[in-house]
């Protein structure tokens, strides 16, 4: 599970457990908190547990204005490696929203 709940006693990480189709967080000290419905639960025997529709849902959000090298869409997804060192600039990578393809921009002394 992505987010972790802490114990607001002791401030420990809660265990989780399913009890009548809820999960619970358990602390050692004796916390329980009745956690976030939709969530689903790994058990001991590796069985996931599902339980409504989840809370995460992918959330379609607008594209840099990118030309990809591979299908040429327009659109793309930006991530921003930052300097490897300091007489360097930024690193960026574009990543296609159509296809995926990944296109680098290093623009610097040791950049390659």
């Amino acid at each position: 599970m992505g987010a972790m709940s802490f114990c607001e006693k002791c401030g420990k990480i809660l265990s989780l457990s399913k009890e009548d189709d809820k999960i619970i967080g358990i602390c050692f000290c004796g916390y329980r908190k009745e956690m976030i419905e939709g969530l689903s639960l790994i058990d001991k025997g590796s069985k996931k547990i599902e339980i409504g529709e989840g809370v995460l849902r992918r959330i379609e959000t607008p594209g840099f204005p990118h030309d990809c090298k591979k299908c040429g869409h327009d659109q793309c997804d930006v991530v921003d490696l930052g300097a490897q060192y300091a007489d360097e600039s930024n690193i960026y990578l574009y990543t296609c929203k159509k296809c995926g393809h990944v296109d680098r921009q290093a623009d610097g002394t040791g950049n390659r």
